[in-house]
């Protein structure tokens, strides 16, 4: 075979010869070393087509060069096309026998491996006069080298066509630069040449059963031709069907013998038509050629075309090696054994289909090194010629249809099949192509064979879904039946992930879909599938039943995402589906999962519902509660084992459901938290209903003190049995998984680092749980019910420092100064707290005019939660408004207060003047309460009796004696009323004192709060003041008190290839903007006061960038549109912000598959990739490095709507980010770096001294002053006293103990929030 190939290359074969080298091949297809021959022989014809006509060295692939990173920037290296050689070419191949008059050619015969008829020749021969006719013009020589062909053997050769030579900047090698030409003759005859004419029509060749389909492929514009088309396509279907057995029947031309074997064989739109090549020709076949305006004014005048100048095998005189050669012989060996489908022996049959596949392989790997910029600078032109990938597709929908015996052949062709058909395709297939595509995969997925069923679903992934062909959405309810019945099968080779995969990616078509019809019932499947909503019950049943019985791990993992996924579908679309509740209780029992992979997948589930609690609430009022309710039962029910475990996933994972509990209560509104939680014990026992937020701060205490708390109460926490519910039953049963984490080996020299990191770990494990807790309780102190602050979400923790509104520190930075302010002291609280105490001198009143020197008390708390910031007033004095005596100002104003002292008064206007207001009252008296009344029950306003024994005269003379005694005593008092002895000296009201003291009201605030008695001594304790601790006050200062993490976005537009053409552009579609701006919102960079990842104020990186940020985590998105790219500077600097980044967004409208190497970068572990869909859908797909472990709830190869979009890739990019980092050694979350931090300052700035020198530093902050020794205190009294003040002036020292003040002294505080302006400093 191979001298026969040789001998082609070298002088002409004759049709009888290759007629009877045909049929002695294909009479010896039994023989297996033929085969294998073949196979070798058509690897080393597809090396030299690539070669020759696609210019790419199999054995030097460009992916291959940018993979290795070993390509050399070599512009144009290798790649310059001879001019005079390819207009020679060019010319070689426009031959046309109607430009050649005097040129006589002899009769053409047919030969055994061309399907050519008298009535194709006819039709051929009309096409080339009508192309003639509408375009003669002239063209230059150098025209034709721009011109591209679209080869598929066997079945059709498009030939795509640019519109100048100016739309390839860079050329092909030289090497294939004849096989640019070979659109005008790739028809060639085994005897004579018979050159093509270039033209404008529409012409279909069949020549070595090669059809030539001439189409441009790069302009928008074409050449409509309707008309020529018809009268053309009328004379086409004339032809008749060749009586000779040859090679090209095996790849679908026209054999009667075809005619009647398989469904897939029906005819085009006319019946006259009825040829299986005709079924698997592309939609542009019927459109035989199709040039722009510019590419009809450049048809090729034939008079310049030499015959000599092609290859012998096309009739010329060229030997060797040249495009026209390669590609028929080629062609030819491949269809030289027949119709493979004829060979008896099941195993060659079964062989041959394995090395198409191979061979189908090559050619795939040939198109997608095509076009392919090595430089990494500018996105070449598209590619000149393509190769054919649907070529084999005849023989492979007969091969569907053979008999149970040849079956390894048959999944071979179904491999085949779905690897062909799940490709981005260049030419989308027409729709008789996609009748019998359709046709063969629906006998394939309703198939009773279930290793059919498996090939079909390990190779047809989600991706074809995202193709949007005409109609494909009838497969969809096959593919659910199909997938249903891969998972119920017990074989151990079964594709489990796949299915799931395919199951999770349709969850969103039912709502988008209104009817998904299953085209035949199943007799496995008992359900009855309709309508939209019979699928989605349907398909949702079967998702359910894996998410709790899946063994595979990964594929458990994906139908806990895709549940998910749907729940947000439904939420979003309102449909308010019964058995969302169902999938929520699935992934609420899954939290208390043995296997932590999974379990941390559905507590991203729970996180990512946190952003629809409103839905879940308009769904079900008690749905959110529920939600929170479930967390802390599942926590409490998993701390146990988790605090004596030795593993650390599973210690992580409480971590994990804490910060997913903490997410929940900041989103729920607290009056939801506030309400009670009704249980069945709680019920049956009367007692009272305790809040939830209660529930939760005792689980929280139980993470910090030890599950042990609780065991000892009666109720203290919730348990699983409190949820149970007609809606949710806490302990459904779930279905075990084989772990597939793998087993990963490291070498000697790495052991002895792993030991260390793996005991640090451990250390660190132990307290990771309290930690956690800890900073959970603190920021719910902090943030609940009001976060955002008024600042926007950007802001969490307090921008104040010690050096604000201080008079005594004159610097704008904290700074050594401030430890010399005689306003400040530093103090360590239960070693995890830094409190700061500053007095500052207090804001001016509402009126304007200010308080003399009084002090408002600051105090700053740094702990393991964040920084924040409270002033202190004290509530002591007269109401604001009233002046003090002698016009002083008073010395405590308590501001805003209006009491209402005194109430409603008595109408006393019923009382007339005069009258007696005592006989009244003693009437009413006697009256109303007869009880009072005398014995004599005389009234109480009527004189009573005379005493017994006493008559009138004796009363009488007792009554004047008493008057006559007062009248003297009146008498004297009047005329010794200006004697000095009878004056008291009058008692004046005492003038307010106005503490003079830097540190008065600290120290008052402090001893309010006990922190200067002895027992708090062990508790509370100063700070040395130096250098050192500014610089660590700074750095601790500077950590972040939040999740932070950036993400790069990327947008590719159509044809681009380079990473200079992405990062250049400045705005994307419609679509991709709208996406942008559902991921966070818009923040003006210069002015921005939270997470910055990087970017500058300047403007150099972008003016504004999208942001998001909750309580606990900050995201800002480096979107590579929103970033300057006019200069090679700006560039460059964003080239550096989106690399660096772990996680990628690409948005890609390219008509590719975005490649990673595309953006040089070490990083980007993780990338995104998202594809729009036609529906207004979206295609995701996943890359990630192989160490990065499984994160939701976005998958590879899950199918999502619009609305979803936004929030589900920030969801997963959050988680993605997460998973990168945990693969750091001892990488630490933001509160775990904090508290390393306090905990370095307690241990090397906490001042151990005696009771005395504490007070004495308390009294008087200042350093100035000796602090050691019994004379402190006097040193500091004398200090603070050291100003003259007036006598009644001066401070007591009784102040300082607690019995002095609490009595009459009480504060408010309020959160210092007035630091934000100064967020730039």
């Amino acid at each position: 075979m191979v001298a026969w190939i040789r001998a082609n290359l070298c002088v002409y074969i004759s049709r009888e010869l290759w007629d009877d080298f045909l049929g002695v091949l294909s009479s010896l297809t039994e023989w297996e070393e033929l085969i294998n021959e073949w196979a070798n022989i058509m690897d080393s014809l597809t090396a030299v087509l690539a070669r020759t006509v696609y210019g790419v060295e199999m054995t030097n692939l460009p992916l291959d060069k940018l993979s290795e990173q070993k390509e050399k920037k070599q512009r144009g290296k290798g790649c310059v096309l001879d001019p005079q050689k390819g207009t020679t070419v060019g010319r070689s191949f426009s031959l046309s026998w109607r430009s050649h008059p005097d040129v006589t050619e002899p009769m053409r015969f047919r030969s055994a491996t061309t399907s050519g008829a008298p009535g194709v020749e006819k039709a051929r021969n009309i096409v080339r006069q009508k192309a003639t006719e509408v375009e003669e013009c002239q063209q230059s020589e150098n025209a034709s080298a721009a011109g591209s062909v679209y080869l598929t053997v066997g079945q059709q050769q498009q030939v795509l066509r640019s519109s100048s030579t100016s739309d390839i900047p860079e050329p092909l090698c030289s090497d294939s630069s004849q096989g640019q030409k070979a659109e005008n003759t790739q028809n060639l005859s085994s005897s004579e040449p018979q050159p093509i004419q270039e033209n404008k029509g529409h012409v279909k060749r069949e020549h070595e059963g090669i059809t030539i389909l001439v189409r441009r492929s790069s302009s928008p514009a074409e050449l409509d031709l309707k008309d020529d088309l018809q009268q053309t396509q009328g004379k086409c279907r004339e032809r008749q069907k060749s009586e000779s057995t040859n090679s090209d029947t095996a790849l679908g031309c026209i054999n009667e013998a075809e005619l009647s074997m398989g469904p897939w064989q029906t005819c085009e739109e006319d019946p006259e038509l009825n040829t299986p090549t005709d079924v698997v020709a592309d939609a542009d076949a019927r459109h035989w050629l199709q040039l722009s305006p510019t590419d009809a004014s450049n048809l090729t005048d034939s008079s310049e075309c030499l015959a000599d100048d092609c290859s012998i095998i096309a009739g010329g005189s060229l030997t060797g090696w040249h495009p026209d050669s390669a590609a028929v012989l080629w062609r030819r060996v491949l269809g030289i054994l027949g119709d493979v489908n004829n060979i008896q022996s099941p195993k060659i049959h079964a062989r041959v289909f394995c090395y198409l596949y191979e061979l189908w392989y090559k050619l795939a790997k040939i198109r997608d090194n095509l076009a392919i910029s090595l430089d990494n600078q500018s996105s070449p032109s598209p590619p000149v010629l393509i190769p054919p990938l649907r070529m084999f597709a005849s023989w492979l929908f007969k091969a569907a249809t053979l008999p149970n015996e040849y079956k390894e052949g048959k999944l071979q062709a179904y491999r085949l099949i779905c690897a062909m058909m799940t490709r981005r395709q260049d030419v989308l297939p027409n729709s008789d192509f996609l009748v019998h595509f359709y046709l063969v995969m629906h006998l394939g997925l309703t198939s009773e064979d279930q290793d059919i069923l498996n090939t079909i679903i390990r190779h047809c992934p989600p991706r074809f879904f995202s193709l949007g062909f005409p109609g494909f959405s009838m497969l969809v309810g096959d593919f659910i039946t199909a997938a249903a019945r891969v998972l119920s099968t017990d074989m151990l080779t079964a594709p489990r992930s796949e299915a799931v995969t395919v199951l999770g990616s349709l969850v969103c078509f039912p709502n988008t879909y209104q009817e998904i019809p299953l085209l035949q019932s199943v007799p496995e499947v008992n359900e009855a599938i309709t309508g939209t909503e019979d699928v989605k019950h349907y398909l949702i049943n079967i998702l359910l039943k894996n998410a709790t019985e899946e063994p595979n791990e990964y594929a458990r993992c994906i139908a806990v995402c895709s549940l998910g996924v749907w729940i947000c579908e439904e939420l979003a679309q309102c449909t308010s589906h019964p058995q969302v509740k169902e999938a929520i209780n699935v992934i609420g029992v899954t939290l208390k999962f043995p296997n932590k992979i999974v379990a941390q997948v559905a507590c991203d589930v729970l996180q990512l519902l946190v952003s629809y609690w409103e839905k879940l609430q308009m769904f079900e009022t008690s749905l959110p509660r529920k939600m929170a309710e479930i967390l802390v039962a599942t926590i409490a029910f998993l701390l146990p084992s988790a605090e004596y475990s030795s593993v650390e996933t599973d210690k992580k994972f409480i971590v994990s459901l804490l910060l997913c509990l903490l997410d929940w209560c900041m989103a729920l509104p607290v009056s939801v938290l506030l309400h009670p939680v009704s249980t069945a014990v709680l019920e049956e026992q009367h007692s009272a209903r305790a809040p939830l937020l209660d529930y939760i701060y005792r689980v929280l205490h139980c993470c910090v003190c030890g599950s042990s708390t609780y065991t000892q109460q009666s109720h203290y926490t919730l348990t699983l049995a409190d949820l149970s519910s007609t809606d949710y039953d806490p302990f459904l049963p779930l279905a075990n998984v084989k772990s597939s984490e793998p087993v990963q080996y490291h070498s000697s020299a790495e052991l002895g680092n792993l030991l260390t990191v793996e005991e640090e770990k451990k250390r660190r494990s132990l307290e990771l749980i309290p930690l956690t807790a800890r900073m959970v309780m603190a920021h719910l102190v902090n943030h609940l019910g009001h976060y955002p602050l008024s600042g926007g979400p950007a802001i969490l923790h307090s921008l104040v420092s010690e050096n604000h509104d201080n008079a005594h520190v004159e610097g704008s930075e904290l700074s050594s100064e401030v430890f010399r302010s005689p306003n400040l002291q530093l103090f360590v609280f239960n070693d995890s707290t830094l409190i700061s105490y500053l007095q500052t001198p207090t804001e001016g009143l509402a009126g304007g005019s200010p308080v003399g020197c009084l002090s408002d008390v600051r105090v700053i708390v740094r702990d393991i939660s964040g920084k924040y910031s409270w002033d202190g007033k004290v509530l002591y004095g007269p109401l604001e408004g009233c002046l003090a005596p002698n016009g002083r100002n008073p010395s405590f104003l308590v501001s805003s207060w209006h009491h209402d002292t005194f109430g409603p008064q008595k109408d006393s206007s019923q009382v007339e003047e005069g009258d007696d207001v005592l006989d009244k009252l003693l009437e009413n008296i006697g009256h109303t309460s007869p009880e009072c009344l005398l014995p004599s029950q005389l009234n109480l306003n009527e004189p009573s009796l005379p005493p017994c024994g006493m008559n009138y005269d004796q009363e009488k003379e007792i009554i004047e004696v008493i008057l006559r005694q007062n009248a003297q005593e009146d008498e004297y008092i009047q005329s010794h009323n200006f004697d000095s002895a009878m004056k008291v000296t009058s008692q004046g009201q005492p003038s307010p004192v106005e503490p003079q003291g830097p540190f008065y009201f600290c120290r008052l605030l402090l001893d309010d709060l006990g922190m200067n008695s002895w027992d708090r001594r062990k508790n509370f304790h100063l700070l040395k003041k130096n250098s050192k601790l500014l610089r660590e006050l700074k750095n601790l200062d500077s950590r972040q008190c939040r999740e932070t993490h950036k993400i790069a976005v990327f947008y590719i537009a159509e044809g681009q290839e380079d990473k200079c053409s992405i990062l250049s552009n400045e705005r994307g579609s419609q679509a991709y903007e709208d996406f942008v701006a559902g991921l966070g919102w818009e923040v003006d960079l210069s002015t921005h006061c939270g997470f910055m990842g990087g970017l500058q104020r300047n403007g150099s990186t972008g003016q504004t960038a999208p942001y998001y940020a909750t309580s606990t985590v900050e995201v800002i998105f480096h979107v590579s549109t929103r970033m300057p790219s006019d200069s090679d500077d700006s560039l460059t600097k964003k080239l550096r912000h989106l690399g660096n980044d772990e996680v990628h967004i690409v948005w890609s409208e390219h008509s590719r598959d975005y490649r990673r190497g595309i953006i040089p970068t070490a990083f980007g572990d993780v990338s995104i990739i998202i594809y729009p869909m036609k529906n207004h859908m979206f295609f995701i797909a996943i890359t990630k490095k192989p160490e990065v472990p499984f994160f939701g709830p976005l998958f590879d190869g899950a199918i999502v709507s619009g609305k979803l979009l936004p929030s589900l890739v920030c969801a997963t990019c959050i988680n993605a980010s997460r998973a990168v980092k945990c693969l750091i050694p001892l990488y630490q979350s933001f509160y775990e770096e904090r508290a390393l931090y306090l905990e370095a300052i307690i241990q090397n700035h906490r001042e151990v001294m005696t009771f005395e020198d504490f007070a004495a530093q308390v009294f008087s902050p200042s350093p100035s002053y000796s602090l050691s020794g019994t004379g402190a205190l006097a040193s500091s009294l004398s200090a603070d006293l050291e100003e003259p003040l007036s006598e009644e002036e001066t401070e007591h020292p009784l102040l300082l103990l607690p019995q002095a003040t609490k009595p009459r002294i009480s504060r408010k505080f309020h959160c210092c929030t007035s630091a934000l302006s100064r967020s730039s400093h």
